[in-house]
C-alpha cells in the first residue's frame, strides 16, 4: 500500500466509519449521525483517490494527466451545483429540517459517486484503446475502485429512489460489508512485487504499437501546450 497514500487513508476512514456504527442499529439516530458526519470526509477521500489513479495510470503522458484531473475537479464541482440547485426549488416551506438536510445530503451524495464513477469507467476505456502498459498493482486498483463505486451507486439508487424511508435498513450493512471486502481484499492483493510493469503485449503488432504511441504522444504535446498557454 506504500506507493498508493490516497488510497490507503481512503480504506482507513472508510474502515473506520464501518467500524463506529457496528455497534448501533441501522435505524438510531446515532448510527444516521456517524454516516451524515463521516460521509463528508469519505466523499473528499474518493475524490482524491482518482485524481491519484488518474496521475498513477498517466504518469508516462503529464500533458494527458492533468487535464484528466482537471476534468475531474470541474465537472464533479458543476455537478454538485446542478444537484443542489435542482433540489431547492422542490423544497416545501412546511418540511422540517432534519428532511431538508437529508434531501441535500443524498442528492450531493448521489452527484459524487455517480460523477467519480464515470471518470473511473472513462479511464477504463481510455486503457481499453490505447493498451496501456500497467503494473498488475495499478490495474487492480483501477478495476476494484471501479467496482467499489457501482456498489455504492447501486446502493444509493435501491434505498434512495426505491426504498426511500427505509434508507438505512440491512440493506445498507449489506452493501458496506461487500464494499469493504472489496477493498480488504485489494490491500492484500496489492503485493511489492506487482508494481512491475509487463515487459510486452503479446496481442499487438508493432505497426499498431507505434501508431497508438503516436496518437498519446500528439495527445499530450497539444494538451501540455494548451495547459501553458501556448
Amino acid at each position: 500500500m506504500r506507493p498508493y497514500p490516497r488510497l490507503a487513508l481512503f480504506l482507513a476512514v472508510d474502515l473506520t466509519q464501518s467500524l463506529l456504527v457496528l455497534p448501533f442499529d441501522v435505524k438510531s439516530v446515532a448510527y444516521r449521525n456517524v454516516v451524515f458526519v463521516s460521509s463528508p470526509f469519505i466523499w473528499l477521500l474518493s475524490y482524491f483517490v482518482v485524481l491519484e489513479l488518474y496521475r498513477l495510470i498517466l504518469e508516462d503522458y503529464p500533458g494527458i494527466s492533468s487535464a484528466g484531473r482537471k476534468a475531474v475537479t470541474w465537472c464533479l464541482i458543476l455537478a454538485i451545483g446542478i444537484s443542489v440547485s435542482t433540489v431547492i426549488p422542490s423544497l416545501n416551506s412546511s418540511e422540517s429540517g432534519p428532511f431538508v438536510f437529508k434531501r441535500f445530503f443524498f442528492s450531493v451524495e448521489r452527484s459524487v459517486i455517480l460523477g467519480l464513477l464515470i471518470f473511473l469507467v472513462l479511464i477504463q476505456l481510455f486503457l481499453a484503446r490505447y493498451r496501456l502498459r500497467l503494473s498488475r498493482n495499478r490495474m487492480l486498483y483501477s478495476t476494484g475502485y471501479a467496482l467499489y463505486f457501482g456498489l455504492g451507486m447501486a446502493f444509493d439508487v435501491i434505498a434512495v429512489e426505491l426504498l426511500q424511508a427505509r434508507v438505512f435498513g440491512p440493506i445498507s450493512v449489506g452493501i458496506v460489508a461487500v464494499s469493504d471486502l472489496i477493498l480488504l481484499t485489494g490491500a492484500f492483493v496489492l503485493a511489492r512485487q506487482g508494481e512491475f510493469r509487463p515487459a510486452s503485449d503479446t496481442g499487438d503488432t508493432s505497426a499498431e504499437r507505434v501508431h497508438l504511441q503516436q496518437q498519446l504522444a500528439e495527445m499530450n504535446r497539444l494538451l501540455t501546450r494548451a495547459a501553458r498557454g501556448s
